[in-house]
């Protein structure tokens, strides 16, 4: 069977203290977080950092990944974000594949990422960390055969990517997007949106029962909640528990 666990993007509550994340996350009995770099334990922090991850490991939940904003094509350094992550005790770290459609790219354009991307997956090695690449639209990974061919491209252990539902595409083509990158799939972002944005998780069961069920059997994934309407902390509660009641039938 395959291993889901239930966690939280931090960004989900951008305006409140790492503390409230810990206890909301807790509240909602969930067992994993991805911190965000923007908005709880800034890039080259390293004593919040290491706080950040006793807290964490005190509140019984694993550290999923480290939520950067290092963007291909924008001339930033990953090094900080990297070292951040090692303090943090992070194995992965989020980054994002540039800031233009991928169909708008040229070719040069797109080799010149491709080319940042890699020098970028080789200082991670050296930190023994996994690169992770936001699936998300005007980048690189906005459509599926695009961001397919950039995880083939640097074929690394140290590049893998993330998934979410890409509002751009239709269901069946996130669903196949999701089963044709699975080679390389770290983790899901999880939250439901219809055409007029947020709406509460439980509305979106049914998709989401058919996106875990594209997934590997035997391994292990985290799927953390994000986006929630309004930024409601009771909604968040009951996003949670439509989750983690989903999960427990098995995937």
């Amino acid at each position: 069977m395959t291993m889901v666990i239930p966690g939280i993007v931090s960004a989900t509550f951008k305006t409140r203290s790492i503390e409230e994340v810990l206890r909301i996350a807790k509240n909602a009995g969930l067992c994993a977080i991805e911190w965000s770099e923007n908005h709880h334990i800034a890039k080259s922090d390293i004593e919040l950092a290491k706080h950040v991850s006793i807290l964490t490991q005190e509140s019984g939940l694993e550290i999923a990944g480290y939520g950067s904003y290092y963007r291909l094509g924008e001339g930033m350094d990953i090094k900080p974000s990297l070292e951040t992550a090692k303090a943090l005790g992070a194995k992965m770290v989020r980054i994002w594949a540039g800031s233009k459609p991928s169909a708008a790219l040229t070719e040069d354009e797109r080799k010149a990422l491709i080319s940042e991307l890699s020098k970028a997956v080789e200082l991670a090695k050296q930190y023994d960390i996994v690169l992770n690449l936001e699936w998300h639209k005007n980048t690189l990974t906005d459509e599926n055969e695009s961001g397919l061919e950039v995880l083939r491209t640097i074929n690394s252990p140290y590049l893998h990517t993330l998934w979410q539902p890409t509002q751009a595409l239709s269901f069946e083509e996130r669903k196949e997007g999701l089963r044709m990158i699975l080679p390389y799939l770290s983790y899901l972002h999880v939250y439901y949106w219809d055409e007029s944005g947020r709406r509460p998780f439980d509305e979106g069961l049914e998709h989401w029962r058919e996106y875990f069920s594209v997934l590997e059997k035997d391994k292990k994934y985290y799927a953390l909640l994000e986006f929630v309407l309004k930024d409601s902390e009771e909604q968040f509660y009951q996003d949670a528990a439509a989750l983690k009641a989903l999960l427990q039938k098995g995937v």
